[in-house]
């Protein structure tokens, strides 16, 4: 089902204003600065805010039924920060490396991605990755969206797979993907953006996810005029991500990124250096080149 650009503007719009009211639409999308930062009302920490800015922790766990049954337990396994200007409409991404070694509040040092665990997952998980992230960053990171990684394949081939340029052959650890400009499946793309075994590591493999976003998007952008593709990507996605945004927020969101280009995302990762201790391998920070990183993200 396809209908032009123009009149599918027109629909949401009117939807909008339907259930919302004017004054509501009004507050979306001329003022939606007013619309974040509710979490920081009664929060005391003394990281510096933008209100014009609006950072949100995009969390992939790596819950698995075997997992689940062997260890009892799962991690943020993918975490990546997005920075969202409500005034200038710019978007950048910044990967943590789910091995990054830091302080988590309240416990001690451990992988970064071991937070979630520690808060006990869940909300309270949630939490404790948001409040770790942000002491490492130096930035109040008051919002997240989480999805299990599993869910990859139907939500990919739910928009009919995603074209990607696969830099290298990854023929290993139950992956088969080959070389060269393709369209990748969902369970293609799955083993893309979770293969992690060149010298590298999860650091390659950081790169990867941020490139299939760029791509996620880009392919998702070309199809504006065919509403049957935001039906289908609606119904693979429902009931399968967790937030604390609340629909006003979603609904700001979407009216202040649906212009931005997708290549103009700056993406960023933490720099540092690989690191061994008791026989576990963690991603040692460099923190004089992170203040560097962090100086252009927030910029």
């Amino acid at each position: 089902m396809k209908v032009k650009n123009f009149f599918f503007l027109i629909l949401i719009i009117a939807v909008v204003i339907i259930f919302l009211g004017f004054q509501e639409c009004t507050k979306i999308t001329q003022h939606p600065e007013k619309l974040f930062n509710k979490n920081d009302k009664n929060d005391n920490s003394t990281i510096e805010q933008n209100y014009d800015k609006v950072y949100i922790a995009f969390l992939g766990l790596d819950k698995t039924e075997e997992r689940i049954h062997t260890l009892g337990s799962f991690r943020t396994d993918t975490i990546m920060i997005f920075s969202v200007d409500l005034d200038d409409k710019v978007i950048k991404i910044l990967s943590i490396p789910r091995d990054t070694y830091v302080d988590i509040p309240g416990f001690h040092k451990d992988k970064i991605n071991a937070a979630y665990t520690y808060g006990g997952m869940g909300e309270k998980g949630y939490d404790l990755s948001l409040k770790t992230i942000s002491n490492f960053l130096g930035i109040k990171v008051s919002y997240y969206i989480s999805m299990d990684m599993e869910t990859i394949p139907e939500i990919v081939d739910s928009i009919g797979g995603v074209p990607l340029d696969v830099e290298i052959d990854i023929h290993t650890h139950g992956a088969n993907l080959n070389k060269g400009y393709q369209i990748l499946d969902g369970q293609k793309v799955y083993q893309y953006v979770r293969w992690r075994y060149d010298p590298m590591g999860d650091i390659n493999r950081v790169k990867r996810q941020q490139k299939f976003i760029i791509a996620f998007l880009n392919h998702l952008k070309s199809k504006t005029k065919d509403v049957s593709t935001y039906i289908n990507l609606y119904n693979a996605f429902k009931g399968k991500l967790y937030t604390n945004f609340d629909y006003e927020q979603i609904l700001a969101l979407i009216y202040v990124i649906k212009d931005i280009s997708p290549n103009s995302i700056e993406k960023f990762a933490v720099p540092g250096e690989f690191y061994h201790q008791n026989g576990i391998s963690y991603w040692k920070p460099d923190m004089q080149k992170l203040q560097e990183v962090i100086q252009n993200f927030t910029k």
